[in-house]
């Protein structure tokens, strides 16, 4: 959440193989800066920090703050609550699908049309317009992201066929056949596990208070570092799935971003629907003290806070960032025991695997030769 933070992500090379990578994430942990502060206060200060998920950010206090027992302090709607978060959510993945990924493999990025979608987005008043702007995004996922699936309904019988259709039309299509055609990642046995989806209370239960600022720099479940984000949440997804089960670890994340922006858009239009997951859940986490759990675009954002009268006496956040690109995350498991044929190979592939991790904070990329190899 500092701009002047920049994760620095390093790969070691011996030859044409890559054979280590680390992070190294300068990030202060903001959250201290809550403690001592009013609830009210605290709260206007979280609406300040310089994040990509701001609406998530908040509502995520909120929450916490609600579950602890704050006094006069109360949630929103749910329905307003899921329908700000999935804007916020579809605004990131198009900045991601329109920009930055056809950009990576050197495709025109569609600059005024996510500039119009993004400002629609921001903007949104009533239902009806909810209703109408998510009924755009799902006919710009099938017109102009992923025209050569929406051609037929039958499911690509294999990669062959799967990158035909990617390459008849869309701009993600293309990024796709590439992702494929750079070849076959980590399979799904050697894989970082997926963080799976836990109640608040479930949570609550094994943190079993405050989380540490260490659990916060280097979070695990059950002892184990985990993949947050859209891949957690749609690797059931058959297309996903697919990909997965042919090795193709990275395009499966961003087949899973454009499943996750068409969830987005179905919750602009029919809010807090049976069938879909739940976008925010908080739990009391001990006397005084409660948790959060939000959904974002690059997966859980945790808070929790502990609360003495009215005022903040402990507070920590753990973002997805900090699963993704943990030591043992699935940047550093993937990023290594390859080789590639030049530099240019090898920094685009970390580029793309980073991509697909998306963190939330300014990073860059190195690559070291071992000294002698």
């Amino acid at each position: 959440m500092n701009p002047d933070a920049v994760l620095r992500l390093v790969a070691r090379r011996e030859g044409r193989r890559i054979t280590g990578v680390s992070v190294h994430n300068p990030r202060p942990q903001v959250a201290q800066g809550l403690v001592g502060l009013g609830v009210d206060e605290a709260l206007k200060l979280v609406a300040t920090f310089p994040t990509l998920c701001p609406r998530a950010q908040t509502i995520a206090a909120t929450a916490a703050c609600v579950a602890a027992g704050a006094a006069n302090l109360q949630r929103a709607e749910a329905w307003a609550e899921e329908r700000a978060l999935a804007a916020e959510t579809a605004q990131d993945h198009l900045w991601r699908l329109m920009l930055d990924w056809p950009r990576l493999f050197g495709h025109a990025p569609r600059t005024d049309r996510f500039a119009k979608l993004h400002h629609r987005l921001a903007q949104i008043g009533d239902a009806r317009e909810a209703y109408e702007l998510g009924g755009d995004l799902l006919d710009l996922v099938a017109v102009e992201l992923l025209t050569g699936f929406f051609r037929t309904t039958r499911e690509p019988s294999g990669l062959r066929e799967f990158v035909e259709r990617a390459r008849r039309g869309g701009t993600i299509g293309a990024a796709l056949a590439d992702l494929i055609e750079m070849g076959s990642s980590t399979p799904e046995g050697e894989a970082v596990p997926l963080l799976p989806t836990l109640a608040a209370g479930a949570w609550a239960n094994e943190l079993g208070g405050i989380p540490s600022p260490a659990f916060c720099a280097a979070p695990t479940l059950f002892g184990r570092a985990h993949e947050t984000g859209v891949l957690a949440r749609h690797a059931g997804s058959m297309m996903v799935r697919n990909l997965l089960t042919h090795r193709h670890r990275i395009a499966a994340r961003l087949f899973a971003r454009v499943v996750d922006l068409s969830d987005s858009a179905s919750r602009l239009r029919h809010p807090l629907a049976g069938d879909m997951p739940v976008l925010v859940d908080a739990a009391p986490l001990g006397a005084g003290a409660g948790l959060a759990c939000v959904e974002t675009p690059r997966g859980l954002l945790m808070h929790a806070v502990r609360l003495d009268g009215e005022r903040i006496a402990d507070y920590a956040i753990v973002s997805p960032t900090e699963w993704n690109f943990h030591a043992q995350g699935p940047f550093v498991r993937e990023g290594c025991d390859w080789e590639a044929p030049s530099h240019a190979a090898v920094m685009l592939r970390l580029q793309v695997l980073a991509l697909s991790l998306d963190p939330c904070m300014a990073y860059e990329i190195a690559i070291e030769d071992v000294a002698g190899a």
